[in-house]
């Protein structure tokens, strides 16, 4: 046969098997008969930044998936606080007078009542009061013991005058009542010997003295205290800007304990050096477990703005680029990579929101909440590439 026949013959059967398999010699339309097989097979595959994982993966790793909720929640802000003593329910028992300790009657720690015998104490100007008072009180009892007739009625009022003031002079110089209308009955009692009583019940929280000390007016031999309430001094920075007032919830925490408190009183200026200012608050102490000088931390507790999400820390994991993520259930056995942007803590929780405008974490949406990280291993291994590198 001739070889140009031959060839002639070749190709007509070739086009002619071309056009029964249905396949167009136009280069153009070829192009796009061979994208639409790629397009169909997209949609049955996984999403581009999931991973798959049977049942058999998820009992392995224990995965736990908890779908959230968008709802109001309270922020704590954390402040370093002090314990101090309630100053309106303690006080410093102190001579008003130039003393000598002669004997104490209360000890460090010791729970006293309102009326207790704290400490006695000697002075040379008490002496000199009481034989003031003995004189003046004997005077107005004989005065008062006259008939109208023997005695005018200026030198009645000049006798109970005296008397009246020589008793408030020992009152003055912290006598009580009691010890001075036992001067009169007790004849063997010394003159200047007095005793400093408790005011109120509390607790002895100090007691820095010596038998045979001398201490000047004014200054401090005991300090008490009632304990079963106490204030909590804390310092907030001056860039602290959510407002604080009495209905702001606080807590304060000692010994992984925590106690609710409330704000009294809050400092409007700030300290020179620190940059703080200072809110006091008060908490009950009823079981006596808080005592002064204790360092506390607060906690003041706001409000969110809007509904936020929040998820266990164990949730968070950073992608390829050091970001956070979260993986949540795509369908069954596909959880995918979703972008969020860290927020405050709230104790073992954190708040998130996501980081891109197309992948929002709606409501009810179920996110891994436990074997996170081996998701994002499963992820990493699969060489998916943010960039499309």
């Amino acid at each position: 046969m001739n070889k140009g026949i031959f060839s002639y013959a070749t190709g007509l059967v070739l086009i002619s098997l071309q056009v029964s398999a249905g396949l167009s010699t136009d280069p153009d339309h070829s192009h796009k008969e061979q994208h639409a097989p790629v397009e169909a097979s997209h949609v049955t595959q996984p999403h581009a930044q999931s991973v798959m994982l049977s049942e058999a993966q998820q009992a392995k790793i224990n995965l736990k998936l908890m779908a959230v909720q968008p709802v109001y929640e309270r922020i704590p802000l954390y402040a370093p606080g002090e314990l101090k003593a309630n100053s309106f329910t303690s006080y410093v028992v102190t001579p008003r007078i130039d003393s000598v300790i002669e004997r104490r009657h209360a000890v460090l720690g010791q729970m006293v009542k309102q009326g207790d015998m704290l400490v006695t104490l000697f002075s040379q100007d008490m002496a000199q009061a009481q034989a003031d008072y003995l004189i003046a009180a004997s005077e107005w009892q004989r005065v008062a013991r006259l008939t109208d007739s023997s005695v005018s009625v200026n030198q009645q009022v000049v006798a109970k005058a005296q008397f009246k003031a020589a008793q408030g002079k020992l009152l003055a110089m912290g006598m009580s009542l009691s010890d001075i209308g036992r001067l009169q009955e007790t004849e063997a009692q010394s003159l200047g010997i007095y005793t400093l009583s408790a005011q109120r019940s509390g607790i002895v929280l100090a007691d820095n003295f010596e038998q045979g000390q001398r201490f000047e007016p004014g200054e401090a031999i005991m300090q008490l205290a009632d304990e079963s309430t106490l204030w909590v001094e804390v310092r907030l920075a001056a860039t602290q800007q959510d407002p604080i007032n009495t209905h702001t919830r606080v807590e304060i925490e000692h010994n992984l304990r925590r106690y609710p408190a409330e704000v009294i009183q809050q400092g409007h200026t700030l300290d020179p050096l620190t940059r703080t200012r200072v809110v006091r608050l008060q908490v009950d102490n009823p079981d006596d477990t808080l005592h002064a000088g204790m360092f506390v931390s607060a906690y003041f507790m706001f409000n969110t703005t809007s509904p936020v999400i929040a998820v266990p820390e164990s949730a968070l994991v950073r992608d390829t680029e050091g970001k956070w993520q979260v993986f949540v259930e795509h369908d069954t056995g596909e959880f995918v990579a979703i972008p969020v942007i860290r927020g405050k803590l709230i104790g073992d929780r954190v708040t998130i929101e996501s980081a891109s405008p197309s992948q929002v974490i709606e409501a009810g949406t179920r996110v891994v909440i436990q074997g996170a990280f081996f998701v994002a291993s499963e992820l990493a291994k699969s060489g998916f590439d943010p960039h499309n590198h």
